[in-house]
């Protein structure tokens, strides 16, 4: 890979860094939710297998991976350049043993994740159709190489019955789409939380966690993220989630 289409990132926890595309995808707050959400549903202790989809250049498996010792993940991306990059994050941060890089398609997925079954899946799709959105041009922002039932159905297809955990993502937007979905392909939603820019803004993203399990269940809405909140972001930045919300 050629430096010179790369930048370089302090990644704020545990000493990470992380190299991306200069021309690709650029992680941003949605990438370090999702790592944060994720985590919170994960407690300390024995080894949880994890998977990826759409892991880009691996912020948020690298910062899943430095909120929790205690996972091991397997991480997908199509793209071959951003999957290069990958893998060299993973060995500069010396992550061998606990992050896999796999190269391939949410739709096809390798045979080595297919022979496994996870814990965790945990995912930021693709937020527009294809040719919609104001970012729609944005690499890995439009379902031009997946939509969003490609990668939910994917997921559920890997998740543990009646324990695995699967946590998006998403355009504020689409909320409707996702939970839709995660029935359609045997998970129940059950936790959620709203994502705004400022008290009196309408949300902009949501994240939302489900159990793949055909129990009776019922979803919890959480208190709302407010990102211009310098004492709750401060907390999910820089802390580590103790009362976990454990689905």
């Amino acid at each position: 890979m050629d430096e010179n289409r790369l930048t370089f990132v302090d990644l704020g926890r545990k000493g990470l860094t992380m190299h991306q595309l200069k021309d690709g995808f650029r992680f941003g707050t949605d990438t370090v939710l999702l790592s944060w959400f994720t985590a919170s549903c994960i407690k300390e202790g024995k080894k949880v297998a994890c998977l990826e989809l759409g892991a880009n250049c691996g912020a948020a498996s690298l910062l899943l991976a430095g909120r929790r010792d205690c996972v091991q993940i397997d991480a997908l991306e199509l793209d071959r350049d951003a999957c290069e990059v990958l893998k060299l994050n993973i060995k500069d941060n010396g992550l061998e043993e606990r992050i896999s890089a796999y190269e391939g398609d949410v739709r096809e997925l390798p045979g080595d994740i297919r022979q496994k079954q996870y814990d965790a899946v945990f995912m930021n799709p693709p937020f527009y159709r294809e040719g919609a959105g104001p970012t729609a041009e944005v690499i890995g922002r439009s379902e031009t190489d997946g939509t969003l039932e490609d990668f939910i159905s994917a997921g559920s297809s890997r998740l543990i019955p009646s324990s695995g955990i699967m946590t998006v993502v998403m355009t504020a937007r689409r909320t409707d789409e996702v939970m839709s979905l995660m029935m359609k392909h045997g998970i129940k939603p059950m936790l959620m939380t709203a994502v705004h820019p400022a008290p009196d803004r309408n949300a902009q993203i949501v994240l939302i966690a489900g159990k793949k399990t055909t129990s009776t269940t019922q979803l919890e809405i959480m208190p709302p993220l407010v990102l211009n909140d310098k004492e709750q972001m401060t907390s999910i930045y820089d802390k580590e989630q103790t009362d976990c919300f454990t689905l």
